[in-house]
């Protein structure tokens, strides 16, 4: 480890937790302050800059070390260490949650203390050499995958450019197709493991014993059919990112087994005795309630708020319907070069249906719509005619008269589609009183293209109530 003369802020109540830490870490080459307190560490702050803080979480006075913590990270670009006591973890967990970098336990192993120092070094290093994050966010190919400018799209983005230098679990919720991955392998490929693997596993796709396997390897004559040792995926992952897509289906046996490597950082293979360290980052995802399983007794509780140390929310695409037009024009491109095609774009009515239509499969299924319509186009814009076979019935409102049923198909499409815009605009600008700001929050459509129908149908929303 060079520490280059790095100054670390030790904060402690204990003098002799100071003393310690003060002569291991000088005797290493950082220049060390100690602060009894929550106000002596801040009037230190105010004298000089301190990459690294470690700080007590129980302080003495007006200012504990939760409440450090957040000025700390407010007004600096600190580093922060949590020491906590075994009673005091769930405390911890909330400290990271606001921005320390990770937490220890007392009393402590000072072979954990330097590793932790080691890995805060790392960080403010990256901190350093990118100083304007967004920016550079946009050149890190994860990230451009994922495409949208809604606010929850915003919020997400957010939280990546907040959580990829930290070491802290993340667990990743949201329906199916709704980009888990995508949010997994831009938190990956932002942080400072970006130069490691990524390591992929499905824990949906397979048998107890398999999933044990493909996890922790296993030595020769570990079992029928295991003629030569193995290595699992968490040592494959070593040093990079283990990404764990339908954590919530992972068998019991398992998840004690996986709540270690959290916990202690090691396994040990399927038939073999010898501990194995590894330093892994993990990052799961699932479409399940994971806190309903645990009510359940499915899923361990100890586990589960290892794994949801940070949540990152991923929205269906039902809530962030204004971020359509610019997938639809991503995918468009994506697949005009795949294909060899110079489709421009999509039809009014399909802008409509696209808007309407409830998307069940997501981001996924607009994906897979966007595909098939560009293989089966031969014109320059994407009709109606031919996305109505390709998006599911579950997914789209119907409302079809009789009258219309013996009429030309496309006329009675464009006829019951305006009468159901119609029908569906007057009743929710009804419920907000013809507010139109409120009636697209209700929408859940873009304020402009609900101006555009009102105009289209010569709908006044005065006039409404």
């Amino acid at each position: 480890m060079k520490t280059n003369g790095t100054k670390i802020l030790v904060v402690d109540d204990e003098i002799g937790y100071r003393k310690v830490l003060n002569n291991v870490l000088t005797e290493r080459g950082f220049h060390v302050k100690t602060a009894a307190s929550g106000e002596e560490a801040l009037a230190e702050l105010k004298k000089q800059e301190f990459p690294l803080v470690i700080i007590d979480m129980k302080l003495p006075g007006g200012i504990d070390g939760l409440e450090l913590l957040q000025r700390i990270k407010g007004t600096y670009n600190s580093s922060v260490l949590i020491m906590t006591a075994y009673g005091g973890i769930e405390t911890a967990v909330e400290a990271m949650r606001r921005g320390a970098f990770n937490y220890i336990t007392k009393p402590f192993n000072l072979d954990e203390i330097i590793l932790n120092i080691d890995r805060m070094i790392a960080q403010q290093k990256i901190i350093e050499e990118n100083k304007y994050l967004h920016s550079e966010l946009e050149k890190v190919y994860g990230l451009k995958k994922i495409v949208g400018s809604s606010k929850e799209i915003q919020k997400v983005l957010d939280m990546i450019s907040r959580v990829a230098f930290s070491s802290a679990t993340v667990l990743i919720t949201g329906e199916s197709g709704t980009g888990k991955e995508l949010v997994a392998r831009a938190i990956h490929f932002t942080g400072n493991r970006k130069d490691e693997k990524f390591v992929v596993i499905n824990c949906a796709t397979l048998s107890e014993n398999l999933l044990e396997s493909e996890l922790f390897g296993h030595v020769k004559g570990a079992f029928t059919g295991a003629i030569k040792d193995k290595k699992g995926l968490f040592e494959e992952a070593d040093s990079g990112t283990l990404f764990m897509d339908e954590i919530g289906d992972i068998p019991k046996s398992v998840q004690a087994k996986i709540l270690r490597v959290l916990q202690e950082g090691e396994f040990i293979s399927l038939g073999d005795t010898a501990t194995k360290k590894v330093d892994v980052r993990i990052i799961a995802a699932t479409n399940q309630d994971l806190l309903q399983r645990v009510q359940e007794k499915e899923f361990r509780e100890d586990l589960y708020y290892r794994l949801n140390v940070i949540n990152i929310r991923m929205p269906p695409l039902r809530e962030r319907k204004e971020d359509i037009p610019l997938l639809v024009k991503h995918f468009i491109e994506k697949y005009n070069k795949k294909e060899n095609k110079q489709i421009k774009g999509i039809s009014p009515e399909v802008e409509t249906e696209f808007y309407t239509y409830h998307w069940p499969g997501n981001v996924r299924e607009l994906e897979n719509v966007i595909e098939r319509a560009i293989t089966l186009t031969n014109e320059d814009v994407i009709s109606i005619n031919v996305i109505l076979p390709l998006v599911k019935k579950e997914g789209r409102t119907e409302f079809v008269g009789d009258d219309l049923l013996s009429q030309p198909y496309k006329e009675a499409r464009r006829k019951a589609l305006d009468a159901f815009n119609v029908k569906y605009i007057t009743n929710v600008l009804n419920k907000t009183s013809g507010n139109v700001t409120n009636a697209a929050k209700e929408s859940e459509i873009e304020r402009q293209y609900l101006q555009r129908m009102l105009k289209r149908y010569n709908i006044k929303s005065k006039d409404i109530f």
